[in-house]
């Protein structure tokens, strides 16, 4: 056999050379070949960890909650001292913020006009009186006359209708007198009760008319609270609940209180229902106007499964929980979305969708999908 050599690149060599060539140029390309191959990728499932969570286990149980608002103290008594009849003011004795006591002076109207028209009805009172003394003296001598058959019948008669008419007379005019003694002390207005000058609404010499507001008093001795409960709330309260009334001056000290009104109709601006609560402590120290905060506490409710809101957690839209169920060794996350409703604090009362010995996540579920395993961590 003829061999002929091959030229490569400038190189004659003989063909039985190039096999060996060619072998020498193969094996570092079979080298290349081999280390360029990627590497297995690891099975992400074989070293998988399982996400720590907390739970808390589902039971039936009895809801006692309370129920903090915000309102005011206001008096449970508002007094307006109006005038009784027309004229000009002529001394206060009060100012507003001041405290009184039942019976005490608060004003004065001007009493010249009512002296005199007391002094003329005194007069006048006098007067008919001595008619009336007149008339019983004529009516005594005409019938010593008719027992003596010295004057007629008619004559008598006509001495009973003068007095009659004498005593009609003496009795319009004590009542006149009665009344310009009554509009005289009127003149002098006095506190119908404790209290705290709430608004001065007249000045001396002003004139002012009967029935103008003069002063306006908050009784102190029986005051309230009016606050605003929510629509999911208001369910739970009744009146004749308790409850306990904490103010920004006095933060240490805790007032009692009796619910006295639960409102039926929610204000349309804010959809809230109006509370009144009865203070049942001494509230020598509170004052109308003065915010406070309440606590009323709830009617128990038993036998209601409660989710706290802590388990709830936003996937695909939708509010969901996750609770854990065992699956062979291993504990995994199911998602559950439970029917619910709210006005129970902190928790939500669960209608449908779990049951009592649910062990629902509170803390870790940020990190959960369907069928998550889990490792389930004590709550230090």
């Amino acid at each position: 056999m003829i061999t002929r050599p091959l030229t490569l690149r400038g190189y004659t060599l003989p063909c039985s050379s190039f096999l060996s060539s060619l072998l020498f140029f193969a094996a570092p390309l079979a080298l290349i070949a081999c280390s360029e191959t990627p590497a297995p990728i690891a099975d992400e499932t074989t070293d998988a960890r399982a996400v720590d969570v907390t739970v808390e286990e589902l039971s039936m149980q009895v809801w006692r909650g309370s129920i903090q608002t915000f309102g005011v103290i206001e008096a449970l008594e508002e007094v307006n001292v109006a005038a009784e009849l027309s004229g000009t003011v002529q001394a206060i004795h009060v100012n507003e913020g001041d405290s009184v006591e039942a019976g005490q002076l608060l004003l004065e109207l001007d009493p010249q006009k009512r002296q005199l028209a007391s002094l003329q009805a005194t007069q006048e009172v006098n007067r008919t009186s001595a008619s009336l003394a007149e008339a019983q003296s004529r009516l005594q001598r005409r019938r010593s006359l008719s027992e003596q058959n010295t004057i007629s019948e008619e004559v008598l008669d006509n001495a009973q209708l003068s007095l009659n008419a004498a005593e009609a007379t003496h009795q319009q005019a004590l009542a006149s007198q009665k009344l310009a003694e009554r509009e005289l002390k009127d003149t002098r207005i006095f506190s119908p009760t404790a209290g705290l000058v709430d608004v001065k609404a007249v000045e001396a010499g002003e004139a002012v008319a009967v029935g103008a507001s003069l002063i306006t008093l908050q009784a102190i001795k029986g005051l309230r609270v009016h606050t605003w409960v929510s629509e999911a709330d208001i369910r739970h309260i009744r009146a004749g609940g308790k409850a306990r009334v904490f103010t920004a001056g006095l933060p240490d000290h805790e007032f009692q209180a009796s619910i006295e009104w639960v409102g039926v109709s929610a204000d349309p601006n804010t959809g809230n229902f109006p509370v009144k609560l009865i203070l049942t402590d001494e509230t020598d120290v509170l004052r109308p106007g003065m915010t406070a905060t309440a606590v009323l506490e709830g009617i128990n409710i038993p036998d209601v499964l409660l989710l706290p809101e802590s388990a709830l957690v936003d996937r695909d839209r939708r509010r969901v929980v996750f609770i854990v169920e065992q699956n062979g060794l291993e504990s995994v996350a199911r998602i559950r979305e439970p029917l619910l409703v709210a006005g129970f604090g902190h928790r939500l009362q669960i209608l449908d969708g779990m049951t009592p010995g649910d062990l629902v996540v509170t803390s870790g579920h940020e990190r959960l999908l369907e069928g998550t395993v889990v490792s389930i961590q004590s709550r230090d």
